[in-house]
């Protein structure tokens, strides 16, 4: 029985394999999302430390 949208059939393994990527670039996206808003917050700091904007 197929179990994709194109009608292939794949392995276990390979539907592992993908989830796994997937996964994984799930997770790094998410922590560039958390990096660049700590890096906003420390900017915003920063900001209010020099007395607004120059």
């Amino acid at each position: 029985m197929p179990n994709t949208r194109s009608g292939a059939s794949m392995t276990h393994e390979e539907v592992e394999e993908l989830v796994a990527r997937r996964v994984a670039k799930e997770m790094e996206a998410r922590e560039a999302a958390i990096n660049l808003k700590t890096l906003n917050e420390n900017e915003e700091e920063q900001e209010c430390e020099n007395g607004g904007n120059k």
